[in-house]
């Protein structure tokens, strides 16, 4: 996402944007970097969901949400809750009934303690008063071909990823995370559709600056930015990522959209009891 992105700034503002991935401490390392960078607007944070998370999961962050600016939301990223047929239910109200039937009983896989599929399947747990095993893999793809195999019962995971195996018949979907459908699979409702009113959770990229970047380059960046992920390029390839683009932002409403998503995450991060030093 940011290379595609950063592409596309590049064609426009006629110059190089470099992407320099720092990995770790659940991206961590590399957001204090940002925060720590010059406030020129040429060092700029390609933020996921884990910006939400962090100022919960974590007891001691080196740097604040404060310490950043909003320039663009780029997209959000549709999530989906999919099950192996072995389960033996086929929508989201008799599965639910399943797993309170037997609690503990059913497993369910994520990329890793603490990422957004993660956190997101415990949000649908929580919002459907149930009680399951979580089963954290290093990453969605072994924790994808183990549901595939039966080895766990369910998953919510990126939709893009599951569509394939939704056509096939090695997975069933029960319902999109996000609050409306996808034309790629009109067949799949949202959960809230399906019995779980106003669920929402995706994941998600926003760019931001440091503290102090003056306002004009905010603008300027905001306006570029908008225009490379409204071009039809850009849409097509988000569109075979299975990614969407939310309504183009101004630098205030992306800003609050970081904040609504770190309210809305953190109740439920400290109702799963993650907590990382």
């Amino acid at each position: 996402m940011g290379r595609i992105v950063a592409k596309g700034l590049s064609e426009r503002l006629k110059q190089p944007v470099v992407v320099d991935n720092k990995a770790g401490g659940g991206s961590t390392i590399g957001t204090d970097i940002v925060a720590k960078s010059a406030p020129d607007g040429y060092t700029l944070l390609f933020a996921s969901a884990s910006h939400s998370f962090s100022p919960t999961v974590y007891k001691q962050l080196p740097y604040s949400q404060d310490d950043f600016v909003a320039i663009a939301v780029v997209n959000i990223t549709p999530l989906m809750l999919t099950v192996h047929p072995s389960v033996g239910t086929k929508d989201l109200k008799s599965f639910i009934q399943l797993l309170k039937s037997q609690p503990e009983k059913f497993t369910y896989a994520s990329s890793g303690v603490g990422t957004t599929l993660h956190i997101a399947a415990e949000m649908f747990v929580a919002a459907a008063g149930l009680k399951t095993v979580h089963v954290p893999y290093k990453g969605e793809s072994p924790a994808m071909t183990d549901l595939l195999s039966g080895q766990v019962s369910f998953m919510v995971g990126q939709a893009s990823t599951a569509v394939p195996y939704l056509r096939n018949g090695r997975l069933l979907g029960l319902g999109l995370t996000t609050p409306k459908r996808m034309s790629s699979i009109p067949e799949i409702p949202t959960l809230s559709e399906a019995g779980l009113p106003d669920f929402s959770a995706y994941g998600w990229n926003v760019i931001l600056a440091p503290k102090g970047t003056p306002r004009a380059t905010i603008d300027r960046l905001n306006k570029e930015i908008n225009a490379v992920i409204s071009s039809p390029e850009v849409l097509a390839r988000f569109t075979d990522l299975g990614l969407d683009v939310l309504e183009l932002s101004t630098p205030e409403s992306a800003a609050q959209f970081v904040k609504n998503e770190t309210l809305k995450w953190a109740p439920v991060i400290r109702a799963a009891g993650l907590k990382n030093e």
